[in-house]
Parts: C-alpha cells; structure tokens; sequence
C-alpha cells in the first residue's frame, strides 16, 4: 500500500497535521513499502487521547478515495468481513513501545533510518526522501513534500535521561495487498485499543 508516493504523502500530510496542532512532538519517521515508523510523545491535553486513531482513521479514508479515483480493483483488495467496517487498510495489531532512555531511543532511532538501505530502497540513509534521516543527518528535506516539523529526540529525554511522560515508538502495518481478506476468527471480540 506505502510503494504508491501519494499514500506516503498522506501518512506525511496527517503527521504534520498531529504537529501543527501541537497533539504530538515528532521526533522520527520512516515510511518503507509496506509499513511505517514513527517516534512521537503526546502532547498536554492530548496525551490522554487515541491520536494513533485519528491518524490512521484519517489516512486510511485518504487511501480510500485515492483508491477509489484511481484503481478501484485496488480498492476491493482491502475489503474487510468485519461488521464495523467496509475496507481495512492498517493491521489492528501494531507495535507500541514505551521508550525510557536516551539510549533506547538512539538504537530504535538508528533502526528505523537504516531500514530503507538495508531494504534497498536507497544507498545512503539521508538520501531516503520518506525518512526524517535528513534531519538528523544535517541535511534538506525533499522539496514537494509535506514535512512535519520535527523536535530532536535528545530534547525529550533533558537532563535525567528520563521522560516525564512515555515517547512511543508506533510501528502501524499496512494490510498486505495481496486480497487478502481480513476476518475475525469465530469467538473473538473486539476488545479495548491500548491506546485509549
């Protein structure tokens, strides 16, 4: 789903958005062809609100309609059995870490920016245009493209290396495009999203 630029752009544009409406501090992102990467901290009076859901909630219907403008055999590839919903575009089952240390947050940082060379999606970190490396590596984000503003990870963690409230590492997958359909097994609820 993520290999088409413009779904990319939409996963970019509802980040900023998150920023500029100082919900979340963004301190990382990587977008690679079939899921992303994003280390933020929520914001006062944000951090007790699901803004993981709005985000996805809201580039899932951007998809939706560039699907449905663009390739709509697309489309039906995402279609879901689930009673709540018609399409399904992210897997309900993504990672969240709490990171508790200026350390931690370099390793999952260096990760998460080495990624698209050790994928092959390009040969050097900063030169990946989907990718905060730029930034850390004193460059320039692409031209055209709609950049959040980023806050630099060692400003979270101050002087104690500790965080007054938890950064979160969200790793949300995209559904493979493969028309797989997406069920819920016999018996199973769905039950309360950890984020709120």
């Amino acid at each position: 789903m993520l290999r088409d630029d413009q779904n990319k752009r939409f996963v970019l544009e509802s980040l900023a958005f998150l920023v500029n409406s100082e919900r979340i501090w963004l301190y990382g992102y990587v977008l690679l062809e079939n899921q992303f990467h994003a280390m933020w901290q929520q914001r006062p009076p944000w951090d007790e609100r699901n803004v993981r859901q709005t985000m996805l909630r809201f580039t899932a219907r951007k998809i939706k309609y560039n699907l449905r403008a663009t390739n709509e055999d697309g489309l039906e590839q995402f279609r879901s059995r689930l009673p709540d919903r018609k399409y399904q575009f992210w897997d309900k089952e993504s990672v969240r870490v709490t990171i508790s240390s200026l350390d931690a947050a370099s390793r999952i940082m260096d990760n998460m920016h080495v990624a698209p060379v050790e994928m092959g999606l390009c040969r050097e970190q900063q030169a990946y245009p989907y990718s905060s490396a730029w930034f850390y590596g004193g460059g320039e984000s692409v031209a055209g493209l709609p950049v959040p503003v980023i806050t630099h990870f060692h400003e979270a963690f101050g002087r104690h290396n500790e965080l007054e409230s938890p950064a979160i590492l969200l790793a949300p997958y995209c559904l493979p495009s493969r028309g797989t359909i997406v069920e819920r097994k016999p018996g199973q609820r769905r039950g309360k999203s950890p984020f709120g």
